[in-house]
């Protein structure tokens, strides 16, 4: 998935956030050109990113389902709504950090 620091911006800004932290932002997103990852990795560290460290204002949690969406349209696999949902959560507020756990449950979400 290609996105870019603006491309977060522009999208948390839709859901009324502004950015407060961009360390955790730049550090996902140089993992998204590591050939090396896969799709659903490099999806968690932005997930991760987002959800746990809070680099937002607000809309943290929607825009992190709003690049959950992304990945899967531009991957063409399906989404299970509510399994999305509980994830993102659960991810949120459990603070999962571990990128392995975070991958599973997109993966469980996502195909």
């Amino acid at each position: 998935m290609k996105i870019d620091k603006d491309d977060l911006i522009r999208i948390n800004r839709g859901f009324g956030g502004n950015l407060r932290n961009d360390a955790s932002i730049d550090f996902s997103l140089e993992h998204q050109n590591n050939p090396k990852l896969g799709g659903y990795k490099k999806l968690a560290y932005l997930i991760r990113a987002i959800l746990v460290d809070h680099p937002f204002s607000d809309g943290n949690k929607r825009t992190a389902t709003y690049l959950a969406f992304a990945f899967a349209n531009e991957e063409g696999k399906k989404v299970d709504n509510s399994l999305l949902a509980h994830h993102i959560l659960s991810i949120a507020s459990k603070n999962v950090t571990q990128i392995r756990a975070i991958e599973e449950r997109l993966k469980n979400a996502i195909n």
